[in-house]
């Protein structure tokens, strides 16, 4: 019985050990995240969907920030929480015109891009056949709808633009 116990105090440690996905990222990459992000604060990083992907505040700018690297070190987003009121223009009219002013704002995320044109999420909640359920809707700069989704349990939106 014994012996039974210590298997399964291994398996549950392995099982454990296996799901963290925390890790210490290669010298050169931890210096190119730097460089790019030299006022970073609270930096930890993680491996996600086969990416290595720093969170991080960003003093000034954002206290929640993701920035995505390829494998190989190449940068391929951040992500930024914003307030409503840094939206560009062009989008907040975008969205006030098809949603009106007065619809509850969630959250509003900013996605830089390497080599793309920059993202913005809004995400709202509205009732959809009798059912409250979270819309997310995101923008170009220039205010143009490229996508509206409603969450599905499971899944975040910046995979989509990875």
């Amino acid at each position: 019985m014994r012996k039974m116990y210590i298997i399964m105090a291994m398996v549950v440690g392995l099982f454990a050990v296996g799901c963290n996905d925390d890790f210490t990222p290669p010298a050169t990459l931890a210096e190119s995240f730097h460089n790019a992000y030299p006022n970073a604060v609270d930096v930890e990083w993680e491996r996600e969907r086969g990416h290595r992907v720093a969170e991080f505040k960003l003093p000034g700018v954002s206290n929640d920030c993701e920035a995505w690297f390829t494998k190989s070190g190449n940068w391929v987003l951040t992500e930024y929480a914003i307030s409503y009121s840094e939206l560009p223009d062009e989008v907040r009219s975008a969205f006030e015109s098809a949603w009106g002013t007065q619809t509850p704002v969630d959250s509003v995320r900013w996605i830089e891009r390497n080599g793309a044109e920059d993202v913005y999420f809004i995400e709202i909640e509205q009732v959809e056949d009798g059912v409250l359920v979270d819309v997310y809707l995101d923008y170009s700069p220039d205010g143009e709808l490229l996508r509206r989704w409603v969450e599905v349990d499971n899944y975040d939106n910046v995979y989509y633009y990875l």
